[in-house]
């Protein structure tokens, strides 16, 4: 009989932990270095809900779920699908922020709101794509425990469906226990991902002549979705290498937003002092 092993199980736990913990650690965070209003976090967890969970989906119905001759052009040619989906993530979650800032958050002009937006922004993807997942996993692992194993548990199902069942479950004990524990550094991440764009788009809405930040962020979100999509579609095989390439454009994308972010606050610095 197969077993999950303790690692596997361990892992689960701290992935499941960091991704629903690390964005309210942040935000606990953040509010007492600042003093910010927590608004923008709700409404940051909002906007991905309706943009990236709601309206990307129905999307995604026209363009691969629906059986049409667009969708299985989509389904069945790669580079069809990876730029799609890279496309429809990009395009709807930063427009998501762009909408957000200029009609949900009319009053937050201070650059401040903008990282608190983009913690509620990655931290409810966080939350809802990973941590539950990761918490729905070790339930599974409980429960097949409980019925001694998968062929108690596939016996429950229709039989049309058991070999598909049997299918999934058996990824809870191929897949190398590393994997589960790398969704948590992935998390870590893509929160300071959103946080970044969050920025970007905050400039773009808030800050004159900076409308050409909105484009930027949609192609720099597409661009790092891409090899997130490539993974999804086994053109590239090993994890840690995709993994690797998100954090590198994570870290070059965070550390020109930080110094847009230093360069904002020294205007606003200028700008005080003048009017003194």
């Amino acid at each position: 009989m197969y077993e999950v092993s303790q690692v596997t199980t361990m892992n689960m736990w701290i992935t499941a932990v960091v991704s629903i913990f690390l964005p309210i650690v942040l935000l606990v965070m953040w509010k007492k270095k600042k003093k910010v209003r927590i608004s923008p976090f709700f409404i940051g967890a909002l906007t991905f809900i309706a943009f990236a969970l709601i309206l990307e989906n129905i999307c995604h119905q026209f363009f691969l779920v629906r059986e049409s001759a667009l969708s299985r052009f989509m389904n069945e040619n790669t580079w069809a699908y990876v730029l799609y989906a890279a496309l429809a993530a990009g395009i709807f979650e930063e427009t998501g922020r762009f909408i957000a800032f200029k009609f949900f958050m009319k009053n937050n002009d201070k650059k401040e709101d903008a990282i608190t937006y983009g913690i509620g922004h990655g931290g409810i993807e966080s939350i809802l794509v990973v941590g539950f997942s990761m918490l729905s996993s070790i339930f599974l692992i409980s429960t097949l425990k409980s019925m001694g194993g998968i062929d108690g548990y596939v016996a429950m199902v229709p039989v049309e469906s058991q070999e598909l069942v049997r299918t999934s479950l058996m990824s809870l004990y191929t897949t190398p226990p590393y994997i589960y524990l790398l969704g948590a550094v992935e998390r870590v991440a893509t929160i300071a991902f959103h946080i970044a764009l969050s920025f970007f788009v905050f400039m773009a809405v808030k800050r004159p002549g900076k409308l050409y930040f909105y484009p930027v962020a949609i192609l720099l979100h597409v661009f790092l979705d891409i090899f997130a999509v490539l993974y999804q579609r086994e053109v590239i095989t090993n994890m840690i290498i995709m993994e690797a390439i998100i954090i590198a454009i994570t870290l070059v994308t965070a550390y020109f937003a930080y110094r847009l972010y230093q360069k904002d606050a020294a205007v606003e610095a200028s700008e005080t002092v003048s009017q003194n």
